[in-house]
């Protein structure tokens, strides 16, 4: 059985994640862990998300529940997902990331960081996006410099980064497929 936490695990994407693996029969969640100022500090994290009591306390601190663990799914901001990157690191654990918004220069920290444990990051896992970003760029190489791209995307009014990690990534793929540099080329607004 493989133990897994979860940090940000009260958030929207992350508490669907929980959930999911509290329910799996080859795996166990082991902890949950969320921002010090979090109202569920403390408590136990399926009475708090309303699945009833499951013994699990939401905690403050990755570094004080790692050790009885295998490995770290991450939902939180890119700052705080570097911050747990380099205790993961330090432990020797598997980690995913899906946290979204990192800069570039953060981008290169956590390739630094993760070099040495079990490691993914991905803006988006769902198997229908990862299609959509290889058959984008498929279909950019086979349109040419004759046809310009253009990414809109919309989402709801509590999206925490704007362009999302799907729609960069997505810029990213087809920028790569077609030699271009996004840095040049890209338009946001």
């Amino acid at each position: 059985m493989i133990k897994v936490i979860v940090c940000g695990g009260c958030g929207r994407m992350a508490s669907k994640v929980a959930q999911l693996i509290y329910q799996d029969n080859e795996l166990k969640l082991t902890g949950i862990v969320e921002s010090p100022a979090h109202p569920d500090i403390g408590k136990d994290w399926g009475a708090a998300s309303g699945q009833g009591k499951t013994g699990i306390m939401v905690v403050d601190d990755l570094e004080a529940i790692i050790q009885d663990t295998d490995q770290i799914v991450e939902f939180t901001s890119p700052k705080v997902s570097l911050q747990h990157l380099e205790i993961v690191a330090k432990y020797k654990k598997t980690m995913i990331i899906g946290t979204t918004g990192f800069s570039g220069e953060e981008m290169a920290k956590m390739k630094s960081l993760s070099q040495n444990i079990p490691f993914l990051f991905s803006p988006n896992m769902s198997l229908g996006v990862n299609l959509l970003f290889k058959l984008a760029a498929e279909t950019a190489v086979s349109l040419g410099d004759s046809y310009d791209i253009e990414i809109i995307e919309s989402h709801h009014r509590f999206k925490k980064d704007a362009p999302s990690g799907t729609a960069k990534k997505l810029a990213q793929e087809i920028a790569k497929a077609k030699n271009i540099s996004l840095d040049e080329v890209g338009i946001y607004g």
